[in-house]
């Protein structure tokens, strides 16, 4: 029976350490980041399209497509860079394919929505072709294909958070290699979490690319406070780590502060006039808040006071920002069946897939 392969993957929040996960610092140094995947979700879907070597490729968020014929005639750059990416490593020799890609978050959201994305296209066409692998193989695929393959900067916890869910804490260790764990808490600390805190998005949008490569050249300057911020960071996550496993919400919101400090003082680019104007507008309200991500903008993690999360969103909306009520997800990546695409369905794609190639 037909049928295509569908896999999603939750995006993360990162409180602490962020940053710590890139080179240089963590082969220099070691890392640690505490990550949390978050009940919203990367989309993909996979089919084969029968004989011939035929590719198609579409981002619904971008509402852009691509179409060649063998992977080898898959363009080396492009909006859709990233997917060609993963196609180009993992679609077998001879195989056709259309993949389908959504989002439930914006892009430049802070929220590792290109890592989640990559976890959720390797376990799709993992599904699709019949490979197994275990979650964490799947992260360190989806990884190497951004960092390695694409040469793209930054770290690799958001493949991990994507492909393991839950709370984790991942330990980069001095001259390579990592080692996650989940971070252990009782349901009444899940709670508490939960019912304090808040995504807010100011609409900020950043390119961490950028920053990525800010921060790399400020590390490597004398005087430079970047390295002192990086140790900040590492040591904030090793705090939050133990105050999480006591169900200490106090000393979570001030490791999650103390994270967001850490990161600002990493390079002025991560730093964001939006955020701050939020953390002055909520201060009496608030335990701590975090920018997601590599800055500039995007999300923030807020920790609500007890008791004043939903005044929290009220002020919030006053500001022009959005606000979302944050949830954990403890499944990361999944996949499964679905009846196939009809025939039809398939032309419609390859007719957006061609109209936007006329396009471009």
């Amino acid at each position: 029976i037909p049928m295509r392969a569908f896999a999603r993957a939750p995006v993360r929040v990162d409180p602490a350490g962020g940053g710590t996960d890139a080179p240089p610092f963590c082969v220099d140094h070691g890392g640690k980041v505490v990550n949390f995947g978050v009940r919203r979700h990367v989309f993909a879907r996979a089919q084969r399209l029968g004989p011939g070597e035929e590719i198609l490729i579409y981002s619904e968020d971008l509402g852009a497509g691509i179409q060649a014929r063998g992977a080898a005639g898959l363009p080396a750059a492009g909006r859709l860079e990233l997917l060609q990416g993963f196609v180009r490593k993992l679609l077998p020799p001879g195989e056709s394919v259309l993949l389908v890609t959504g989002s439930e978050v914006p892009p430049g959201s802070g929220l590792g929505g290109s890592g989640a994305l990559g976890v959720s296209v390797v376990a799709a066409l993992d599904r699709l072709f019949g490979v197994s692998r275990s979650k964490d193989d799947t992260a360190a695929v989806a990884n190497e294909v951004e960092r390695q393959d694409l040469g793209y900067p930054g770290g690799s916890q958001d493949s991990y958070a994507a492909a393991r869910g839950g709370l984790n804490l991942l330990e980069y260790h001095q001259g390579g290699g990592m080692t996650p764990r989940g971070i252990e808490v009782t349901e009444e600390m899940i709670r508490e979490l939960e019912e304090s805190s808040l995504l807010v998005f100011t609409g900020a949008a950043h390119v961490s690319g950028s920053i990525h490569d800010d921060i790399r050249r400020s590390y490597h300057e004398a005087g430079s406070k970047t390295l002192e911020a990086m140790f900040e960071l590492r040591s904030e996550a090793g705090r939050m780590t133990r105050a999480l496993e006591a169900g200490d919400l106090e000393g979570y919101a001030r490791a999650l502060g103390g994270s967001c400090r850490g990161l600002y003082n990493l390079h002025e680019s991560c730093d964001s006039a939006e955020h701050r104007a939020v953390f002055e507008k909520l201060d009496r309200l608030i335990l701590g808040g975090k920018t997601c991500g590599a800055g500039g903008g995007g999300f923030l993690l807020l920790c609500a006071k007890p008791g004043l999360r939903e005044e929290c969103a009220v002020r919030v909306g006053e500001l022009g920002a959005a606000s979302w009520p944050f949830e954990f997800d403890f499944d990361g990546v999944s996949a499964s069946e679905e009846p196939a695409w009809s025939e039809e369905e398939l032309e419609g794609y390859r007719r957006l897939i061609a109209g936007d190639s006329s396009q471009g």
